[in-house]
């Protein structure tokens, strides 16, 4: 429920900042991390803070990482992760402003999300016209980041879509339908496949706007060059994953040696010992999330962020999203 007291200075810094902050994110990550810092200064001026039920998981997995980058075997290399930092405290300004000033504020915020989205499609199709790449990519960022960034804002918008919360909606689902044509381009499977799932776990009532889409989505696999052929490696049994069975082989042998706080962050290329066996000499990481967390900062690291995940789902089921994640219909 919005706070009746009028938003300070700092506040309306906080709400502005936070909507720049969403922009930037996909398109210019020096800006996402200049304006996450602004942010998180703003919010520690400010005299009273709104405190969340996830607070204390947040710190206690920042602690963790902070110690790994001190225990790390390569604590120089290892302190390049201190730039990553910002983005998880800026959970703490973005909390205190959804509850401060309530759920037509988190709309609004979640609209500028989804604007991004629309944009780095926009901007990511015009590339691929001009100059044909294989893999669609963000202007800063790899093509995972942006095929994950485009998962997330597709799912918020067809969700506010199905909820009748973003309207003209026959508009939206263009820009739905956009944004799924982007993260074709992409040619990540995962992101794709997870999409496709959580959509059909949203969609309870069928209409044909719903239906279009569907059919779209049916087209784009069929005619974008290649992605197809990628998805089949993964849809056939057994799937075809690759380098990752070699990738994932050596982190969970690596991660056996350091178990409790691993080797520190940023640390894919100094462990990694089996380069040469791979067909794809490019790869500089673990892709896999939980075991780069594991290799990184071993099993505390790893329990302590699952934890994290289990607190915001258990949340998210007893009421708390109409503070923050506001999943429930507007009264």
């Amino acid at each position: 429920m919005k706070n009746s007291a009028p938003a300070t200075p700092l506040e309306k810094i906080l709400r502005y900042g936070a909507h720049a902050w969403l922009f930037a994110l996909i398109f210019s990550t020096f800006m996402a991390e200049a304006l996450a810092l602004a942010l998180i200064g703003a919010w520690l001026g400010l005299r009273r803070r709104q405190r969340t039920p996830l607070d204390f998981f947040i710190l206690l997995f920042l602690g963790i990482r902070l110690l790994t980058i001190v225990t790390a075997i390569a604590p120089a290399t290892s302190m390049h992760a201190l730039r990553k930092i910002p983005f998880l405290l800026v959970y703490f300004p973005v909390a205190h402003l959804a509850q401060r000033l309530g759920a037509g504020e988190i709309h609004k915020l979640l609209r500028t999300l989804i604007i991004a989205g629309l944009a780095a499609s926009c901007v990511g199709l015009l590339r691929t016209l001009l100059t044909p790449v294989w893999r669609l990519a963000s202007t800063t960022s790899g093509a995972t980041t942006l095929a994950t960034f485009l998962a997330v804002t597709f799912s918020l918008a067809l969700t506010l879509i199905l909820r009748n919360e973003l309207q003209p909606a026959r508009r939206w689902l263009s820009g739905c339908a956009m944004m799924l044509l982007a993260l074709a381009f992409t040619r990540c499977r995962a992101p794709w496949l997870a999409t496709l799932f959580v959509s059909g776990f949203m969609i309870k009532p069928v209409s044909r706007g719903v239906l279009t889409l569907g059919a779209g989505a049916i087209v784009i696999l069929l005619l974008v060059p290649g992605f197809g052929m990628r998805h089949a490696e993964v849809l056939h049994w057994p799937p075809d994953f690759g380098d990752r069975p070699i990738i994932w082989k050596a982190g969970w042998e690596a991660a056996t040696q350091y178990p409790l706080l691993g080797y520190g962050p940023e640390s894919f290329a100094l462990v990694f010992q089996s380069r040469q066996e791979l067909k794809d000499q490019r790869a500089g990481a673990w892709h896999n999330f939980a075991l780069q967390l594991l290799v990184e900062s071993g099993a505390l690291g790893l329990v302590v962020f699952l934890a994290l995940v289990l607190q915001a789902f258990r949340l998210t089921q007893n009421g708390f999203q109409t503070k923050l994640f506001l999943f429930d219909k507007k009264p």
